[in-house]
């Protein structure tokens, strides 16, 4: 029998790393970008191209402020849709002219908005990578046969309980939601949960 701690932990390692391997990855490629893209815009100036290192460090450090800021408010990735470069023409929009603003506004915005989703891939990927690692579950003995025992007994009852409803085992609940194996609400402060449909990983 596959341990549920076991299996979870080693797919939180793996995606885990998958993040922190992405996140280094986006962050070279910003680097790259405003490395050498400084020293273009400087080089045409007729200025000493010395400074674009540091260009590029400040780049990455307000990129970096950028990509926690969205982290602490629990955003994340946004669609061209979802994001500020997005220009919606209203009732306009389907008319000849609406067409070629939109052609050639897309030619400017699309390509803006992929460089920003990939700079920020840096550090929300680096986030995520160490989010996963911290919810990593402790291995105790006997305790993945009790979440096992419990979540057999949440499908059998198929229904929203409370914590109430079992006393003692309030921190098997709470893991079992943690590893997104129940369904859990705490809508109006009250923790409510049932059996889930979904593995969760």
């Amino acid at each position: 029998m596959r341990r549920m701690i076991s299996e979870f932990n080693r797919s939180q390692i793996v995606f885990g790393v998958l993040s922190l391997l992405g996140g280094m990855v986006c962050y070279a490629l910003a680097w790259l970008f405003f490395r050498y893209g400084a020293a273009i815009v400087l080089h045409a100036a007729g200025l000493s191209t010395t400074t674009a290192p540091w260009i590029a460090s400040v780049a990455l450090a307000g990129i970096t402020f950028s990509g926690w800021r969205t982290w602490q408010n629990g955003q994340g990735f946004q669609t061209y849709a979802q994001s500020a470069l997005y220009h919606d023409l209203g009732g306009a929009a389907d008319t000849a002219g609406a067409h070629v603003v939109d052609h050639y506004m897309g030619k400017v915005t699309g390509p803006s908005h992929v460089l920003s989703q990939l700079f920020l891939g840096g550090p929300l990927l680096l986030f995520r990578g160490l989010h996963r690692f911290r919810r990593l579950v402790p291995i105790e003995e006997g305790l993945d046969q009790k979440l096992t025992r419990l979540l057999a007994t949440l499908h059998a009852t198929n229904k929203w309980q409370g914590l109430s409803d079992y006393p003692g085992q309030e921190r098997e609940v709470l893991l079992l939601a943690h590893m997104k194996k129940i369904d859990f609400s705490a809508h109006k402060g009250q923790a409510r949960f049932k059996a889930g449909t979904s593995d969760g990983i």
